[in-house]
């Protein structure tokens, strides 16, 4: 059995950084350097005063989580932006605005 780096398909990451270029392109935002792993400027994209956080899936579902939504918000209110986040299954897109609600 080859290694799977011998296998010369791109990983999840790799496949997942092109995509988000190439959404970058298309919107006119700006690619966030190592998908905001670092301490001064998270989320994937900016694109005005918007914070956006792209998820990438091949699936048929994505399992949204909580905690995923109150990071990205928690992060966009630190750095004074609107947080977006934006799940991405190849022909279709869902995005939408984070925002805490107290009813």
């Amino acid at each position: 059995m080859k290694p799977k780096w011998m296998n010369n398909k791109d990983t999840h990451r790799q496949k997942s950084d092109k995509r988000v270029k190439k959404v970058a392109k298309k919107y006119g935002a700006k690619v966030v350097a190592n998908s905001g792993a670092t301490p001064w400027s998270k989320g994937d994209l900016k694109l005005h005063n918007n914070m956006i956080e792209h998820k990438m899936t091949g699936k048929k579902s994505y399992k949204l989580n909580k905690s995923d939504l109150l990071k990205l918000y928690s992060d966009a209110v630190k750095e004074g932006m609107n947080p977006i986040f934006m799940i991405d299954f190849g022909e279709v897109m869902l995005t939408g605005c984070v925002r805490k609600i107290k009813l």
